[in-house]
């Protein structure tokens, strides 16, 4: 019974301590570096941070905090990259997808709703990927007319597991689309 009461104990200190660094992390991104995630990414980069810091055996200061975030969330070219993509509009929007993959370029069309959905859908076709995308939010990271924005995907993979991307670029599509891609290569990466 003790072992019992022990173990719950700790089970409930273990889930405030997450939540309590969750929120921490959300206030650091947000307030120093200016992003605001996603509720279920915010979650995920708490879990990121949250094992950096048990790895390191220290807390983790706000710039070790957003350059994990970057490590981890923006930026993932392997084993995708995308070098080009071309837009058409024809009873929706057609994309033309350029993409390196293990030393090869792969041009790869498809249609879509929109330009992130078509992209989606190129890259779902072609390379047999099983996701769909759940989340899109994006913002700007300044306040004028030449700032770059953000945007943030969150893609739930076959087996039900969550994956995100951020892409930051001042073409919100492009930011969109790197976002996606990282998201993608997590899912990949992570298999």
């Amino acid at each position: 019974m003790r072992i019992m009461i022990c173990y719950f104990l700790w089970k409930i200190s273990s889930i405030y301590k997450f939540i309590i660094l969750e929120i921490i992390y959300k206030n650091i991104l947000e307030q120093n570096f200016g992003l605001n995630l996603p509720a279920k990414m915010r979650e995920a980069m708490g879990y990121a941070a949250k094992d950096s810091s048990d790895h390191q055996h220290k807390e983790l200061q706000p710039q070790e905090i957003f350059n994990l975030f970057k490590e981890k969330f923006e930026d993932i070219t392997t084993p995708f990259n995308i070098s080009e993509v071309h837009f058409k509009q024809h009873n929706g929007i057609i994309a033309e997808v350029t993409v390196e993959c293990e030393g090869k370029s792969v041009v790869a069309i498809a249609a879509g709703n929109g330009r992130l959905n078509a992209v989606s859908n190129a890259l779902k076709n072609q390379f047999r990927l099983e996701y769909d995308l759940t989340t899109y939010q994006e913002h700007a990271l300044e306040q004028s007319s030449r700032s770059k924005a953000i945007a943030y995907v969150g893609i739930r993979s076959k087996d039900g597991e969550h994956y995100w991307g951020a892409g930051v670029d001042q073409d919100i599509i492009r930011a969109s689309i790197n976002a996606l891609l990282t998201a993608i290569n997590n899912m990949v990466n992570a298999k």
